[in-house]
């Protein structure tokens, strides 16, 4: 009989605000349980540091720009099936509770719904697990389950980012002021000057105590986690039930003086992924050989499902062989996009990362400098790294179907603005000689 799947997601969360994984700052036990009991990766990344477009990539294994949700306005292909209609077809029972935000997409046409409101992490992310709790405890079906639960948190944290939600609007307690991590070794006074204009005024305690609350809304969704989790190994399905946790993005967190997401910097791209089950997952692995993406959720789920891969995921890959230390070939570098802002591509390898734009690419050399500190792109040593991953590049975009530039009665010409402007960027790499 294929397994059970739980798959457990969270909003914004950085990938190293994780206690067993080293930050002193905060306590995840459920998280930590987790790292120790399954399958960490630690080069893992989202296919577009952005909510909709990285949750559509993670439900139909396809990246931004073949799917459309290339920012989080614009709608999902509606040709393109996700994982809640694929395994339905698998005699899978589908089941969905907490935050979908798949920009054009139903979710009660995929799945059966448990709990469909996400509003703020804080007020609603007990209501999703303990939603989640019910089902498990209550199901009665023998059919195998697809078990989707959507927290928030530590998505809150954009709220104080707002306009006038600034942390300087808060009282500072004596014991608070004591606990306030340090700032990041890459936050730059001077570029938190030239910032978004809502956070310019900020002093650096501010950014503090930014760091401080977003490290407590991670141990709020670490509450409800383990509240699922504990549920999970108490019921008759401990035994048969792949676990997958993941946040669709990171947050800027102070790293380059920045909070939220969009941009190509490890701290927003870069997210935390685990595979928990016991028997089947060996326990306690740190994986830093495998570069993952998000769309490789997909390819995983339906291999272990049994279920056909989804429709043209030419770039997903399946986690399986793996967990089962089969040899097998892996990807040499991993691809990430964003829309928002200046379109950019980050091309990741073992060592280096390139962040390409238009007109101008930066390098770095992660394993020296992890911080993104010092561009390399201008130094003539790195030049065939820099060339390489143009390359990557050109690669990358003669695997992936590119989205067309939607008719004008599909939405604004803002819109098709947009799509023409990376459909005729990639074509120009493409076509390079």
């Amino acid at each position: 009989m294929p397994p059970n799947i739980l798959f457990l997601h969270v909003d914004q969360m950085h990938a190293d605000a994780i206690s067993a994984l080293g930050c002193e700052y905060l306590h995840t036990p459920a998280i930590d349980r987790l790292v120790r009991e399954g399958h960490t990766f630690a080069k893992a990344y989202c296919a577009m540091p952005q909510c909709c477009p990285s949750r559509a990539c993670w439900y139909t294994g396809r990246v931004s720009k073949e799917h459309g949700v290339v920012v989080n306005a614009y709608p999902i292909d509606p040709r393109i099936p996700d994982l809640g209609q694929w395994l339905r077809r698998e005699n899978y029972d589908c089941v969905y509770t907490g935050k979908w935000h798949v920009t054009g997409r139903d979710l009660h046409e995929s799945f059966d719904v448990l709990q469909p409101q996400h509003g703020m992490g804080e007020l609603n992310d007990g209501n999703v697990a303990r939603s989640a709790v019910a089902y498990l405890k209550n199901r009665a079906s023998d059919q195998p389950f697809f078990l989707n639960v959507g927290f928030l948190n530590p998505h809150d944290c954009c709220f104080p980012a707002m306009a006038h939600g600034g942390p300087g609007k808060y009282a500072f307690a004596p014991k608070i002021e004591s606990a306030l991590p340090p700032l990041p070794g890459n936050f730059d006074d001077e570029y938190a000057l030239r910032g978004r204009p809502n956070i310019r005024h900020w002093s650096r305690r501010d950014w503090q105590y930014y760091i401080y609350q977003y490290y407590r809304m991670v141990e709020m969704v670490d509450a409800e986690i383990g509240r699922v989790m504990d549920a999970l190994r108490a019921s008759p399905y401990a035994d048969n039930t792949l676990v997958i946790f993941a946040s669709d993005h990171g947050d800027g967190l102070g790293f380059h003086s920045k909070t939220s997401k969009g941009f190509l910097e490890e701290e927003a791209f870069r997210v935390p992924t685990i595979a928990w089950w016991p028997g089947q997952i060996p326990e306690g692995v740190r994986d830093a050989d495998h570069l993952i993406s998000g769309v490789d959720i997909a390819a995983t789920i339906c291999d272990y499902a049994g279920a056909p891969p989804l429709p043209k995921t030419t770039i997903a890959r399946s986690w399986r062989p793996i967990f089962e230390r089969r040899a097998a070939p892996w990807r040499d570098y991993v691809i990430g996009e964003t829309s928002v802002g200046c379109l950019s591509v980050a091309v990741r390898d073992a060592r280096y990362k390139s962040i390409i734009e238009r007109e101008n690419t930066r390098l770095y050399d992660l394993e020296n400098d992890p911080l993104e500190t010092r561009d390399l792109a201008g130094d003539a040593r790195y030049a065939d790294i820099a060339a390489r991953h143009r390359a990557h590049f050109r690669e990358y975009i003669s695997q992936i179907e590119l989205y067309p530039e939607p008719e004008i009665g599909l939405g604004a010409m803002k819109r098709g603005n947009l799509y023409r402007e990376y459909i005729n960027w990639y074509h120009s790499v493409l076509n390079e000689a």
